[in-house]
């Protein structure tokens, strides 16, 4: 397989593990007492947006769901792109956005986030722009 699809499948993948990772650990980390607080006070912040109501809680706990499912998502999407794409090149608009996206998710996991989400995103950067470079090369 040539580098720039093997850059590309390592990047995607990379994707798919911390959107996997990101929701198991959401839903399964124990939360300690002040977290607890924290929470009940979240659940007792109504919120009203365009008629709905909700609380402070349901909002992150749905932004943070979704996050995991759109980063597994978006991984897997670029998977199945290289799998149904096996005897052509990789598109290069297709490349560059993935670059586009996976720097800004990284510049975001480094600006807020922990270590983890930093080297999955800055594999998934670093191996879409190798895909990139490899392409160009040619």
């Amino acid at each position: 397989m040539k580098i720039e699809k093997i850059s590309s499948k390592i990047a995607s993948w990379s994707l798919v593990f911390v959107g996997i990772g990101h929701t198991i650990t959401d839903l399964t980390s124990p939360k300690t007492p002040s977290q607890n607080d924290f929470i009940i006070k979240m659940k007792e912040f109504p919120i009203e947006v365009l008629g709905s109501n909700a609380t402070i809680f349901s909002f992150h706990q749905g932004f943070s769901l979704m996050m995991g499912l759109l980063l597994f998502g978006y991984g897997l999407l670029n998977i199945l792109i290289l799998r149904n794409n096996k005897a052509l090149s990789i598109p290069t608009n297709i490349v560059t956005f993935n670059i586009i996206i996976c720097l800004t998710c990284l510049a975001l996991s480094i600006k807020y986030f922990f270590i983890v989400p930093i080297l999955f995103t800055g594999i998934a950067f670093l191996g879409f722009t190798i895909s990139l470079i490899t392409k160009r090369i040619k």
